[in-house]
């Protein structure tokens, strides 16, 4: 966000945590497995390739996935030399399948992610679609093609995020893919990353 990382709080509140690749150099340090580096393009669209250009020469050994504001017109030149292993996807999910299909055509599909924040309104699973700035209800179209696009999916509790409340895996009952390939955020503590272990999900992200 203008050069900087963010941290945010319930979807809501930022906290700017420094200049990005300064941030990733910092992370880097705690040799976890995979770094995500998300645009927050909400409700806006936007074009990430000068962002993304300028990380292109960050010598981190931490595995990259990056998100937000890939597109058609950009996906050639982000990946022309890609310096990530995984690309992450949201609103193309909803609206987007040439994207998709370009993205595992030059990258494969081990590289393609689902960033999918949730949240659980009554009884019904709503995903958010950050191009419109929206909630979707996760129907079983949905489902199909994120089975059909993606090696993982990255579930956000969006009503925990930055908090200490706990992630809410009453989500499970609602999903439709692989718990293997399954990363989940938004609220954890340590019983939660136990049990995310004990189901077999592929991991956290904090």
């Amino acid at each position: 966000y203008d050069g900087n990382a963010i941290q945010s709080y319930n979807f809501k509140t930022r906290r700017i945590l420094g200049e990005l690749k300064k941030v990733l150099r910092f992370l880097d340090i705690y040799q976890v497995d995979e770094i995500h580096a998300i645009v927050p393009f909400k409700g806006k669209g936007g074009n990430s390739s000068d962002i993304f250009s300028s990380l292109s020469d960050i010598s981190i050994s931490t595995p990259l996935g990056i998100g937000g504001g890939i597109t058609e017109d950009n996906i050639e030149e982000i990946t022309q030399d890609p310096f990530f292993e995984r690309c992450i996807f949201n609103s193309a999910i909803f609206n987007n399948p040439k994207l998709l299909q370009k993205t595992k055509l030059i990258m494969g599909r081990q590289s393609m992610v689902a960033s999918m924040p949730f949240s659980i309104k009554g009884d019904i699973l709503m995903i958010y679609n950050s191009e419109s700035d929206s909630w979707i209800k996760a129907d079983s179209a949905l489902w199909n093609r994120v089975n059909d696009n993606f090696n993982e999916i990255l579930l956000l509790d969006s009503n925990a995020e930055g908090s200490k409340k706990g992630f809410n895996f009453n989500v499970f009952k609602h999903i439709k893919f692989p718990t293997d390939r399954i990363l989940i955020s938004g609220g954890l503590i340590r019983k939660d990353i136990k049990k995310a272990k004990k189901m077999g999900l592929a991991g956290v992200s904090i």
